[in-house]
């Protein structure tokens, strides 16, 4: 079924969204999920995975600036919320630049983010959601020394 209007074509799959487990619309979306994941990006949402993210640990992230560029740019910060929905997912990454606290949203599977490091694991932290950081981040901003180890770790690589 189409919409009526020209501008927008948008084609609808019938009732799929409220169709039980194993219908075609959960189908395509795992399809779509292992195509987006071929980096192993959807590795650090499962749960079971050793490797998972989770609330508290320290993240890099890498973001094009615009597809049609290769500049990047870096986001270092702890991760203080995740919501886990399928292609949806996302996370929430905070921390405090000259004295204002910076939170930045990802989308997971965005094509504008090209990497995702864990830097650091959060020890701790017994929430799913950090959000009273907010108010108190206490020590858990301090990553200056994390970056710093970060590019001298690289710079060796790149030079052995």
């Amino acid at each position: 079924m189409e919409c009526a209007d020209k501008t927008t074509r948008k084609v609808w799959v019938g009732e799929a969204q409220h169709q039980e487990p194993g219908s075609d619309a959960v189908h395509l979306q795992g399809r779509e999920v292992k195509r987006l994941g071929a980096d192993d990006r959807s590795k650090l949402f499962y749960k079971s995975h050793p490797d998972c993210l989770r609330s508290g640990d320290v993240v890099l992230v890498e973001t094009l600036n615009s597809m049609s560029t290769d500049k990047t740019s870096t986001f270092v910060g702890l991760t203080i919320a995740m919501d886990r929905r399928g292609l949806h997912s996302n996370f929430t990454v905070r921390n405090v630049e000259m004295k204002v606290g910076v939170e930045m949203k990802y989308m997971l599977y965005s094509p504008l983010v090209k990497s995702v490091r864990i830097m650091k694991r959060g020890e701790g932290f017994r929430r799913a959601k950090l959000f009273y950081l907010r108010d108190n981040p206490g020590r858990a901003f301090r990553l200056e020394g994390l970056i710093k180890m970060d590019k001298a770790a690289q710079v060796k690589v790149a030079k052995a």
